[in-house]
């Protein structure tokens, strides 16, 4: 069963496990994938980190440098079927996470650059059609990408995604979606849903049947 395992550094980086919790449930309730309701957080050199195919990476400042290792274990992990989703919880398009997050990556694959995902690309009609990415902000309204092959196993948002997912301890959303209110938290939860079937059905493909449900009703090729 799939769960989040969020990559936590010294800092820059920010925990929201309440938010993956939350699209972990959605998930359950929509679609046939099995899930187990947590997050777990990881250190990105930790060997434990292949036990979990789907990562997330959130932030809200510069992140320290990361260690040989971890760099190197990042890039196996993403090589052999592993998916991070990178947030900036700033929604600012200059906020230092974002330029930390773009020298890590240009780092991790030097000959595959950060690049906007096209608007047809899969994640985008995965299991919802969405037409426009957004998140607690609707600042950006696009997703970048690392691809290797056919795959991005890399997508990257600016529009605070977990933001508009994170809840309280009494289940009340923790922020406000702007300017969109709760229409756009609607569009947020979908997309999160799709990033969690486009990472499970076109890296790990765990859920065959699941698969084959969706490519029989046309939502993935």
């Amino acid at each position: 069963m799939i769960d989040v395992a969020e990559l936590q550094l010294a800092s820059g980086t920010v925990s929201r496990p309440d938010a993956w919790v939350r699209l972990l449930l959605e998930t359950v309730q929509t679609t046939s994938v099995e899930c187990n309701p947590r997050a777990v957080q990881l250190a990105p050199d930790d060997p434990e980190l292949f036990s979990h195919p789907f990562a997330v990476l959130v932030g809200d400042g510069e992140l320290p440098p990361v260690s040989d290792r971890a760099r190197e274990q990042l890039v196996r992990y993403l090589s052999y079927g592993g998916f991070l989703f990178v947030d900036d919880a700033t929604g600012d398009p200059e906020s230092g996470f974002d330029r930390s997050v773009r020298a890590l990556l240009g780092q991790l694959f030097p000959t595959r650059p950060l690049g906007v995902l096209s608007s047809d690309h899969s994640v985008y009609r995965s299991f919802f059609l969405i037409e426009r990415p957004v998140g607690r902000v609707a600042v950006h309204q696009v997703l970048a990408g690392v691809q290797l092959g056919s795959m991005h196993p890399v997508i990257y948002s600016q529009d605070d995604l977990s933001g508009a997912l994170d809840r309280r301890a009494d289940g009340m959303d923790r922020s406000a979606c702007v300017p969109g209110g709760e229409s756009q938290r609607r569009e947020a939860v979908k997309l999160g849903i799709n990033l969690l079937l486009y990472a499970l059905t076109s890296n790990y493909k765990h859920d065959q049947a699941h698969v084959r449900r969706l490519m029989e009703e046309g939502r993935i090729e």
